[in-house]
């Protein structure tokens, strides 16, 4: 009897301090509070389709391949005048002094040196053309190749836009599907706490075995721990989904 008095006492000072925490987290800010076993968590997020819209638009693999896209773009125009690389325009215009040292010799007379200081200056255009032939032939290959590299990005973009699709729905409905898990452990729980209370008294009174007790105090135990089991994969999936979108849903876990 001793025992379960101080059982009792042990349980309901659990309860008063569960209830003051729980107090606190309400007054510091009620809307942001989100309890997976009364709350439904589709109602406190965005529409599926804007989570959607959201992560695609914040892809780094999408944005990847959309710059790549535009790189091609871009290289397709140069491949488009390259021709003009063959037409050159040439501007000089030299301006110095000169000196030159001359010694001149002949059999008719004696050596004889020539110095010279001359100031110049001299200034010419010029321009050309040159076409090699491959420039002419190739030219279409080549511009289509380029636009082949778009069509490419543009592919891999849509597939890779799809990906963060399909991670969006699965973060979204194992998040829902775990939500549902939570309830359902959460009663099984309830169920065995009850059942475990009903064996406590049995056992004491000698009414069941150890073993029996044993038995009972496993089915409890492998509750609980899939309850909180639940608890850890609800929020993983709903972390899943905020990195995956970009966006803080900004809701607090009371469960957590």
């Amino acid at each position: 009897m001793r025992i379960r008095t101080i059982q009792m006492i042990v349980f309901l000072l659990a309860i008063l301090l569960s209830g003051k925490v729980t107090a606190q987290i309400y007054s510091d800010d009620a809307t942001k509070l989100f309890n997976p076993l009364t709350d439904d968590i589709t109602k406190r997020l965005p529409n599926i389709r804007v989570l959607i819209d959201s992560a695609v638009a914040n892809s780094p693999s999408v944005r990847y391949e959309e710059l790549k896209a535009d790189y091609y773009y871009y290289e397709q125009l140069t491949q488009q005048r390259y021709w003009m690389e063959h037409f050159s325009f040439n501007l000089d215009w030299n301006w110095g002094v000169w000196n030159f040292h001359d010694t001149q010799t002949s059999s008719l007379a004696s050596p004889f040196r020539i110095d010279l200081n001359s100031l110049r200056d001299n200034f010419a255009i010029g321009f050309y053309i040159r076409f090699p032939l491959a420039t002419i032939v190739d030219r279409r290959n080549r511009i289509n190749k380029q636009k082949k590299w778009q069509e490419l990005s543009f592919v891999q973009r849509e597939i890779n836009r799809q990906f963060v699709v399909q991670q969006t729905i699965e973060a979204y409905d194992m998040m829902i599907q775990w939500q549902n898990y939570i309830r359902i452990y959460n009663d099984y729980q309830r169920f065995t706490e009850i059942q475990m209370a009903m064996a406590q008294n049995q056992f004491l009174n000698g009414e069941i075995s150890t073993a029996e007790y044993t038995r009972l105090k496993e089915i409890q135990t492998r509750g609980a721990i899939e309850y909180q089991q639940a608890i850890a994969e609800f929020s993983k999936n709903y972390r899943i989904l905020e990195i995956l979108t970009g966006i803080n849903f900004n809701l607090i876990n009371v469960l957590r």
